[in-house]
Formats: structure tokens, sequence, C-alpha cells
């Protein structure tokens, strides 16, 4: 810390590393000023560096300017005086006379001829040097002993062409901090060795600035840059890890890394840190979890109509709530927390009121902690009335007559030695109700779950009967499903007769629909394969022990490879046609076209796919004419697959149809699928609402049903309750259409889908969509999405996790035009989407679609994005990974959109995608991107659209972005028009708006996935707030206050 003298300045200490030239018996001379006042003086006497000191009292804690003049520069009898400066010191802060912050002032010192600073005066002139205020702070010194240095060693292999009698020059920066210069005056790739100070911890951005590029009477100076080694580890200026600013090196002319320098400016390289020490050490597991179970014994008295309601906390963070009954009950949650450590945990009753002379009250007898019971009355338990915000504290009581919360400082000892959970019985309906079992029988009264013992009388055997035994009833509305598998023929189909009705499943057990055809009989044939006869051809579908099984395709595939299989085709003749492809070579002989072949076929961007039959061959010309064509023409770089030919069966698991002998052909891995059977997919819908209300469909398991087909439809249905059941082997799970609005879907989970997970069109409005897990989207066809929604309003998808999509997440459709399809003031929140984008590129995890250009009002807030990918063919017949993949993607026209409070990682192409529309606002979102070719933010026109798809009016700030390695920007403007970007904190990446703030943003343990801010993050200060990572996914529910409406039983 300097001492601060009587007058608020500080005494400093200057030196200058300088040498020089003499020129008529005089050396060099050169001024010292700071804030324009003159410190000192020297003559420069030697041809060595030497070092020239100075001291000066200056303003504590402000910046200051530093000036060398050099004031005697002369030519005597052709022999030239020049003065060269190597170096300043500051307080021993050494900042090189090349150093970004120095500029060259050359002449008369007017500023009309300032260059970059140069060790170099030939000409007389200042060298002008910005010193911050941190250079002259009287807080204590940072000496940085807690932070962790090596030197390493860096080497440029470069080479270069002179000009002018000039080579060419650059400065070697590492982190922005000047580290040495060279001169390149080698004509073949040479070696040049800085040594520089780092942080074997963290990445570092190195860069190679070419700073004297010219032409000199024709000729071009160039600099090229082969690689650098860090340590014997090199890496090549065309490496991903390496970006090329054009030209005044400001962020503005950014392309990839490359070996020439042809416009000057620096060839930047964002190093990860094991290239510097070692191995990368990872940080300490966050600490362990386990699920904890804490049960409220409690019960309350109504006003209004309305029943004491009460929110769990354990260490603040919302657990649950519940509303009590009249009768004490207990109240069970579950928490995921560290059983090491003590906690509090809260009952909050919130709704404390008297209503029209009548008090509301909440009572708690005791709050059962892991299996331990702690009474209210024990001395860990205190009382915060009122306000909860501990000004009114008292012991703990059962009666809450205040509102306020009840405080439990839980010791660590609570915590561990959880008991083994003991799986609840079920407890069996007790109201009337019909049942249906695989040993029931319809003309049994359908009143017993079980037959009776002498067998006269107990459940019925479909669900048919149960739904016309209801419609007969006054008394009885619900029917509950026995375990079993029944396997349906045609499609229940319930209408407003059935409204007010449910089927659930008789609670315990897991009955499942199937749309399947059990088909059995297989005769060997030797090799694996199997056959067996059917009445009708299969299609698509074949399900083996709950597995999808793979239609026979042409060429080897590998389930890990989402590549194999395909082949590359050539655009038709004529050019790119929707109807037609050419194969190549012989790929596609005129044997492969049977009855029942059929044909994959996907554009070369992969935006979706065709799947149809083949209507003809020519093999001279190898033109595959498709039946039935697609609306996306077929380029160069198409890919197809020749698919359900009997001769292509030659792996495990695949399968097609015999139309010569009206078999089913299937390889299988091992005999013993045979006494079971296979199923053969029949039906595509198990259930249909068409014009129903207030059915609940509970409990049930889906199951094999067609591609192409909806296991649950609902149809002008409106106020329905879907929850709690499992969709497999399906091809789309629920559909509502034509005007269903008002339902609820909740809490199913849908697994292994040919196409989508549950879709929404037809102003299918106000539904809520949430706590659904959805996985594995897209396993027949591939332009599909976990959540579908077109034409569309007032729609709520919240909650739910999706993951392994062909193509999107979640996907809000608008086609413009006369389509009807305009969605409005839809809300997407608090969802999990991950791995999207695994079989087609120009997609995002969320993506909209706005081709009306109309503003959506549609709100996209508190969703966790990872792995948002894009895959691609070029023309030249060559997979492209990584191609177009976006975590959030406004697509054609989408405006009117709120990004808010979002978290995006792992987006192949850009976090925030905005592509051609209006008036979009992105703000208060956590990005974390890893490569030169992934930005947080893009925003381009859509050219195809006319003056409709230029971007405009578009706001993204107060967003933090953090590169997981130094990278050459955040993002990408494509004719964006008028925007704002600005008042973002970001790291590791340059800032691009005025008020843009560089720091580390202080996430929590982003090794172990926690992007949580610490309360030291500059966020804070810029008006950013941490996220709701508490209400994300399925787990959130309860968080973010979505109701709990199924029984879970």
């Amino acid at each position: 810390m300097a001492t601060t003298n009587t007058d608020g300045t500080i005494q400093v200490t200057f030196a200058v590393n300088a040498w020089g030239t003499v020129a008529g018996g005089k050396w060099p001379h050169f001024q010292l000023l700071v804030d324009g006042k003159v410190i000192g003086d020297a003559t420069v006497a030697s041809a060595t560096q030497s070092r020239y000191v100075f001291t000066a009292n200056v303003p504590a804690d402000k910046a200051h300017a530093l000036q060398l003049v050099y004031d005697n520069d002369d030519t005597v009898n052709g022999v030239d005086r020049n003065l060269f400066v190597k170096s300043f010191e500051v307080n021993g802060k050494t900042i090189l006379a090349i150093d970004p912050s120095v500029k060259y002032d050359t002449g008369k010192i007017d500023g009309l001829h300032v260059i970059a600073g140069q060790s170099e005066m030939y000409w007389p002139g200042a060298l002008n040097v910005a010193l911050p205020a941190t250079l002259f702070s009287t807080a204590p010194v940072d000496t940085g002993s807690d932070t962790a240095t090596m030197t390493t060693t860096i080497k440029v292999k470069a080479y270069g062409i002179g000009a002018g009698g000039q080579a060419p020059h650059f400065k070697l920066l590492v982190d922005g901090e000047v580290v040495g210069d060279a001169w390149v005056n080698a004509t073949s790739a040479t070696d040049y060795t800085f040594a520089a100070k780092v942080d074997p911890n963290e990445a570092h951005k190195i860069q190679v600035w070419y700073d004297n590029d010219a032409t000199v009477n024709g000729v071009d100076r160039n600099l090229y840059v082969k690689s650098i080694n860090i340590d014997g580890k090199t890496i090549s200026a065309t490496s991903e890890m390496a970006s090329y600013d054009k030209g005044p090196v400001d962020g503005k002319f950014v392309v990839a890394g490359q070996e020439g320098l042809f416009w000057g400016g620096a060839l930047s390289f964002g190093v990860p840190e094991e290239y510097f020490g070692g191995a990368y050490v990872p940080p300490p597991p966050p600490p362990p979890t386990k699920p904890v179970d804490i049960v409220v014994n409690a019960y309350g008295t109504s006003a209004g109509g309305q029943a004491a309601h009460f929110k769990l906390l354990v260490d603040g963070q919302v657990i649950g709530d519940a509303k009590a009954s009249a009768t004490a009950a207990g109240y069970k949650f579950t928490a995921d927390i560290d059983p090491t450590k003590a906690h509090t945990v809260q009952v909050w009753y919130d709704n404390d009121a008297t209503v029209n002379g009548v008090d509301r009250n909440l009572f708690v007898k005791s709050v059962v902690i892991n299996g331990k019971t702690v009474p209210v009355t024990d001395s860990i338990v205190t009382y915060d009335k009122g306000a909860v915000d501990g000004k009114d504290v008292v012991k703990g009581q059962e009666g809450l007559y205040w509102g306020g919360a009840l405080n439990i400082k839980a010791g660590a000892e609570m915590f561990g030695d959880t008991p083994v959970p003991q799986n609840p019985v079920p407890t069996p309906p007790t109201k009337p109700a019909f049942y249906v079992a695989a040993n029931g029988k319809d003309s049994w009264s359908g009143k017993l779950a079980a037959p009776n013992a002498d067998g006269t009388d107990g459940p019925f055997a479909s669900l048919e009967k149960a739904q016309a035994a209801m419609r007969a009833s006054s008394t009885i509305d619900t029917t509950y499903v026995r375990e079993g598998t029944y396997h349906l023929t045609k499609t229940l189909e319930l209408t407003s007769l059935d409204n007010g009705h449910s089927f659930k499943n008789y609670p315990g057990e897991t009955p499942v629909l199937s749309g399947g055809e059990v088909v059995k009989g297989f005769t060997s044939e030797g090799n694996g394969l199997y056959s067996a006869k059917l009445g009708t051809a299969s299609s698509l579908d074949l399900i083996v022990g709950d597995v999808r099984q793979h239609l026979a395709e042409k060429y080897a595939y590998d389930a890990a490879d989402v590549t194999s299989g395909w082949r590359f085709a050539d655009a038709a003749s004529g050019g790119p046609s929707g109807w037609y492809i050419r194969s190549h070579g012989s790929e596609v002989t005129a044997a492969d076209i049977q009855p029942g072949t059929m044909i994959q076929v996907m554009d070369a961007e992969r935006l979706g796919d065709t799947l149809t039959g083949i209507e003809s061959f020519n093999a001279a010309t190898r033109t595959i004419k498709l039946k039935n064509g697609a609306s996306l023409p077929f380029a160069e770089g198409t890919t197809y697959k020749l698919l359900n030919n009997a001769a292509y069966v030659d792996q495990a698991g695949e399968f097609a149809w015999r139309a010569s002998d009206g078999k089913l052909l299937y390889k299988a891995a091992s005999s013993g699928f045979a006494s079971t059977g296979v199923e053969v997919p029949r039906l595509g819908t198990l259930i249909k609402l068409t014009g129903a209300s207030d059915v609940t469909i509970d409990g049930l398991t889906f199951k094999n049903t067609t591609t192409g087909g909806d296991a649950l439809l609902l149809t002008n249905a409106d106020g329905n309750h879907i929850s709690d059941n499992s969709f497999l082997n399906v091809g789309t799970a629920i559909r509502l259409s034509s005007g269903s609005s008002n339902n609820q879907i909740a809490h199913n989970t849908l697994n292994h889908l040919a196409e989508n997970g549950i879709e929404m069109d037809g102003r299918s409005n106000g539904n809520t969509i949430y706590a659904n897990s959805i996985s594995n989207i897209g396993e027949v066809r591939k332009a599909v999405s976990g959540i579908f929604g077109t034409g569309v309003d007032n729609n709520i998808i919240s909650n739910n996790d999706i993951d392994h999509s062909a193509r999107y997440g979640i996907s809000f459709k608008d086609y413009g035009g006369s389509t009807n399809t305009a969605n409005h003031n839809n809300v997407i929140q608090y969802n999990n989407v991950s791995y999207t984008g695994l079989e087609t590129a120009d997609g995002g995890a969320i993506e909209i679609l706005g081709r009306s250009s109309t503003n959506t009002g549609l709100i996209i807030q508190g969703n966790r994005i990872e792995h948002a990918n894009g895959l691609a063919t070029s023309a030249q017949d060559s997979w492209m990974f990584g191609q177009k993949g976006f975590g959030i993607y406004l697509d054609d026209m989408a405006g009117g959109v709120t990004v808010k409070d979002n978290f995006i990682r792992d987006a192949d192409w850009a976090s925030v995608q905005i592509h051609g529309g209006d008036n979009n606002v992105v703000t208060n979102n956590f990005s974390v991107i890893a490569s030169n070719k992934e930005d947080f933010i893009r925003i381009e026109w859509q050219p195809v659209h006319g003056a409709a798809g230029d971007p405009h009016n578009n706001t993204i700030t107060k967003n933090v972005v953090m590169g997981t390695l130094p990278l050459d920007d955040y993002i990408e403007l494509l004719s964006a028009n008028d925007f704002v970007i600005d008042q973002n904190l970001v790291y590791n990446v340059p800032t691009y708006g005025d008020r843009d703030v560089s720091a580390k943003p202080m996430f929590t343990n982003p090794y172990w996935g926690d992007y949580s801010l610490q309360a030291s993050s500059p966020a804070f200060a810029m008006g950013i707030h941490d996220l709701a990572w508490a209400k994300m996914g399925i787990v959130g529910t309860a968080a973010a206050g979505m109701e709990q409406f199924w029984d879970g039983v």
C-alpha cells in the first residue's frame, strides 16, 4: 500500500528503459511528463538498454497520463539520431512500449499523426501512456499470493515477406498483456520463443498481433503464422481454437483462424487450461445429497371456503406445499439435501385470514424428519409470527394463529442413517366404482375389483363395457383398470356422454393398453432368421419385449451412429426436385425394388424426412421416383435409405414384410423371443376424446401403436385431465386437435416415440402441459418435437423434462399465409431440454416459427437448455456435425417474444438466434459457450421473405455470457439492422456494448453443473438476478406453483 501524503497525493517511482544512437556528437534526449507536467528529463547516452528513474507526487486513486517526449530528433551528415524505448515502469508495474495502451504521436504532438506504440522513435514526438487508477491505489496491493503461477514457453512458428526494407513485426500478448515482440526476417517457418507467467488453473488467450502491415511500392508486407507451441503442445493457426481479427483488432471483422495475416490484425488462440502445467484437475464434487422424507402432521380450519395453506421450505428453498384438511393428516415431502450438515426446516402458513368473523387457522402437531419425530414444542422449534422477518419470534406451538412460520433447527444427526423406506400398501378404492380386469367378464356387474369366490360376479373384461355402465349409472363415474395387458382392436371413443367420467389404474397396479397384434408361431429359417405368417402386411413398426425393432435397411447401421446406413444421392438431372433423386453407382439395383420396399429421404439440411414407396427406378440414369413427393427439393448432398425389403434382414433386430409368401421376417439375437411372440402395431389411436369434457385418464400405460397414429387423441375436447400415464413405443403420444382447450396434461412419461411427444393444433388453447418426462423422440420420423404447437394460444408448457430428440425439444410453428397457424401468448417455462437436433439441422431446443410476422406475446423463461445440436450434409457428400443448432431459435420473423431467465449451454451455433424477427427482448439469461463457432446471440435477416425478413428493434441486455476458454466474440450479426446489445456481463469473450462488463460471473461450481451465482458475483451490481434453479424441470413442479391434481398411485 502506497503512503498517502497530507495533500492526498502519493509518491510514485517511474522508470524508462531505453537506449539510443548518437548523431553529430549528441545523444537522444527526452522529457517525462505526468498529466502534462514535466517530472524530469534525461539524455540517453548509451547504445545498450539503460534504466532512467524519476519520482513524483501524484493524486491517489485516480487515472493519470504519462508522456515521454523525444525532443531532439535529427540527422547529421547522413547519420540519424534515434531513441529506442523498451518499456516503462510505474511502481514496479512494467508496460512495454508496444502495449496496446501506448500510442505514438509522431511529429508535432498535435494528435494528427498517431500510430500504435513502438520501441523505435524514428521521428520526434511522444509516447503517450494511459495509466489506470489501479496503479495509484492507496488500498492494500493484492500480491496474488493465493493465485498459482508458472512460467510457460510459447513458440510462434512464423515467416514473412518484407516491404520497404522492413520485415513484418508482431507483438505476443497473453490475456491482453504484451509479453514480447519480434521482427520476422525469416522467409521460411521459424520459431520465435517467448516466456510468460500464467495461472496454470485458468484458460488463457494468446494473441499474435501483426502491427505493421503495409504495401510499399507495390510490394505487400505479410506475416504468416503456421502455429503456436505451448510447452511442447502445438496448436495450428487453422485450429478451432484460433480466430483472426482483421485490421484494427476491434472484434468487427473476425473470421476463422488462418496462416496468412494479409490484413494485419491479430491471430487469437483460446487455450484450455490443460495446456498449462498438465492435465486439468477438476474441483471437488459438491457435497453429497440424498432424498429425505419430511412429514408435516397438521390440520386446519377453513374460512371463506378456503383451507389453510402452507409451504414447506428447507434452507429457504420451497420443497412443496399443501392445503390442510379439517382432520389431522400427514403431508409428505421429499427434499434432496446434504446429510452431513444441519438444516433449517420451515412450515410457512401463508394465508391466515378472518372472513365474515370466521378465523382461518393452521395447527401443526409435529414434523417427522427422516423418520425422527419433532414435536412443535421441542426446544429446536420456534414460531416466527406474521411477516417471517425474525422480529416476533416465540417458542414453537401448535396453533399458528397469526400466520408466519415454524422454524426447526435440525442438526446433522437427524439426516443420517436414513431408514429403508417401505413401499406403502396402496389403499383400495372405497367409493363405488366399476372395474376392468384381464380375468373379468362383460356379463358381470363390474362392481367388484376381483371375481367372487363362486365365479358369479366380478369386474368387466373391456373398457367399452365399463364406459357403457358409467353412462347408464347416475352414481358411479370412475372405472379402475386392473393389472394386465389389454390388446385393443378398435379405438375407445369418449364423447360428451362420458363427461365427468374417469378411467384410472387400480392403486398400485400398471394396466397396459396395447395397439399391437401378438404374433407367435415363428419358424426358423437359419442364421438367426425367423418368419411368421401375417394376415396383413406389417409396416414400420415391430415391438419385441417392449423394445422397438429396426425396419430392415440395405446397408449396415449402428444404433450408436445416426449417420450409419445413409447413402448420398445426387439431385435429379433437371435440377433439385421433391420427387426424384439419383443414386450413386450401383448402390441401387432393380432387385431392390420389391413390393413393399420403401425409401426414406432427407434433404441436405436435414429439415425433415420423406418416407414413402418407390414409384419407379431407372437403372440407366440411376433415377428414383418417389410415390409421394416432398415440399423441399432434394439437392446435391441429399441422403436416403432403402427399407423394408426381406433381402436386407441381416442384422439382429431387423425385420421386413416379405410379400412373396405373406410373412414377417425377423432376425433375432436369440430364440428366446419365440415363446412370448412379438407385437405388430396395428392401431394408431387407443383412446379418443371427441367433444368430451372433465374426463380423467390417469395411471394407464399406452403401448405399441403405429407410426403416424396418436395414442391418445383429443378432438374438440375441453377441460380434461390426463395424468400419470406412460406411453411407450407409440407414434405420437398425445394430440390435442380441433379446439381442444383448457386441458391439463401432467406427470406423464413418454418414451421411445416414433414421432412426437405431445402435439397441439387447430386453436387448442389454454392448455397446461407440465411435469411430463419425454424422451427418445423421433425414432422413425425426423421432423419431430417433444412438444409441438401450431395455431394455438394461451398455453402453458412448464416443468417438463425433454431429452434426445431427432429435431426439436419444444416447437411452436406459424406457417403464415392463410394457414391460420399464428400462435399467441403461450408461456414456455421451467423446462429441462437437452440433446436435441440429433439427426437434423436448423433447429432449436426451443423453436418458434413466426411467418405471420406478428407480435406473439410469447414468453420463454426459466428453462435449462443443454446440448442443442445440429447435423446436416454438404453438396460434396460429407457429414456436417454441429450444424445450425440453437438453444432458443426465433425463426422466420418470430417477433414479440420475451426470452428471460434461461440457462443455455452447448448450443452448436448460438444460445439465442433471432432470424428476421422484430421486437424481441433477450434478458437475464445465462449462457456458456465453448468454441469460436458458438455465440450467445445471433441476429440475421431472412431474405427469402423480403422486407418482412429484416429484423428490427431487438434488445439483448443484462445477460451473463461465459466462454469456457477465451473466444473471439459472443455475437454474430448479419444484416441485423437496429438493435441494442449492451450491459451484458461477459467473461473469456470481448465486450461488445459500451456498458458491457468483463468479469468472472462467479458461478458456484460449473464443473459439476452448478451455475448459480455466488454472493460475490458482479452480476448483482448490474441488476442481473440469479436464475430460479429450484423451479426447473419436473423436480421443480411444486416450487413453480404448478398444481398436483394426480393421485400418484
